[in-house]
């Protein structure tokens, strides 16, 4: 049986990191794309989703380093697809597929949300600074690229 210290924390990583695909109820996302310069914040269009997701940053894929609601988690994901996931320290991990669709990226984890894919928008806010917005505009994570 689990301590109760221990259930805890593997509940907090759960309910946290569903809500990284879930709608949360801060900020919203601009409804409309325009050509913002670089040190505005942009909604980022398929070219440049495929080249943050897809292009490896490094020889294990590229690493995105975040947090979501205050708790941190790293996303390693592949030029295949293919994504992994760590969070609350290692406590959680989950394995799934990522997509590019209609200008947004698209997940399907084995765990989050019960393997049920979820897409949002993605916003560069700064240097190597992104964001995440449900399909009602609500901010989910904020992550970076993290350097080789």
């Amino acid at each position: 049986m689990r301590s109760k210290a221990g259930f805890l924390c593997a509940l907090a990583a759960v309910t946290v990191l569903a809500g990284c695909a879930s709608p949360g109820t801060r900020g919203r996302a601009p409804s409309a794309q325009g050509n913002a310069a670089p040190a505005r914040p942009a909604v980022l269009d398929k070219a440049a989703l495929l080249a943050l997701y897809a292009t490896p940053h490094r020889e294990d894929g590229t690493v995105l380093a975040g947090a979501h609601a205050g708790a941190h988690w790293t996303k390693w994901t592949k030029p295949d697809g293919s994504a992994e996931l760590s969070a609350a320290h290692g406590l959680f991990a989950d394995s799934g597929r990522f997509a590019i669709r209609d200008n947004r990226v698209c997940w399907r984890w084995s765990q989050i949300d019960s393997g049920r894919e979820t897409c949002m928008r993605v916003m560069k806010v700064g240097d190597n600074e992104y964001k995440t917005f449900a399909p009602d505009g609500s901010e989910g994570s904020s992550f970076r690229v993290a350097p080789p």
